[in-house]
């Protein structure tokens, strides 16, 4: 079961990278503003639910307890930003291009909680996948 809680990991955190070090930067390098962040909410209401079902099952059948346990934290991380943060930060987003000065900076903070959590779930999933591959 580790070699399978391994792969579903590893799943996980190379969409995270390719996502988030090639996917995002590309699409805001080669579509309009107002067009890349319609499709960064497309992708991110797909994204999240798929990091949130690899993560955890994976936490599901990894055999040691803390390989189960982060990778449920990351899991957790997962459902909270799509089912709370996502909704507001679109809401925000929206409010923001309708011309909502106070929007402004309640987006830059609920984005920036955003990418901290997402940098979060990174680093646990970069030190499981090292834990694992070294087992």
């Amino acid at each position: 079961m580790m070699t399978l809680a391994g792969l579903l990991a590893t799943l996980a955190f190379g969409g995270m990278a390719m996502y988030s070090f090639v996917i995002a930067p590309l699409v805001f390098a080669k579509l309009p503003l107002d067009q890349a962040g319609r499709f960064m909410r497309d992708a991110f209401a797909i994204y999240y639910p798929v990091m949130a079902a690899l993560t955890g099952l994976g936490a599901m059948v990894a055999p040691p307890f803390w390989t189960a346990a982060l990778l449920g934290l990351v899991c957790i991380g997962f459902l909270l930003a799509h089912l709370l943060l996502r909704p507001e930060v679109n809401r925000l987003s929206d409010l923001k291009a309708s011309g909502d000065a106070e929007a402004i900076g309640a987006f830059r903070r609920l984005h920036g909680l955003s990418q901290a959590l997402n940098l979060a779930q990174f680093l646990v999933l970069l030190f499981v996948v090292f834990r694992i591959v070294n087992h």
